[in-house]
């Protein structure tokens, strides 16, 4: 299982739309970490699981949930988490 690295701008996703969730729906907010932490697990047991991604060498992978989509890279020794989008966010 390969480590996870999320660059800074993943961050700045994830904790804006727990933010939005707080807000907004707050029981929501520990299903959704759950979601998170269940597809970070998968692509980490199966890298090539997500399709191709619009930028050349990346993959993602859509939470059916929450319709969340996680954009990443497969390094030879980690996984890059570069950005996730959420549904309705302009890429």
């Amino acid at each position: 299982m390969k480590p996870v690295r999320f660059r800074s701008r993943a961050i700045q996703n994830i904790n804006g739309q727990i933010t939005y969730f707080e807000a907004n729906a707050p029981h929501v907010v520990e299903p959704f970490r759950k979601e998170m932490r269940a597809t970070i697990s998968l692509i980490q047991t199966f890298p090539y699981i997500g399709h191709k991604g619009d930028v050349e060498l990346t993959f993602e992978i859509v939470s059916v949930k929450f319709r969340f989509i996680i954009v990443y890279a497969v390094k030879e020794e980690y996984l890059d988490i570069i950005r996730v989008f959420f549904r309705g966010q302009n890429r």
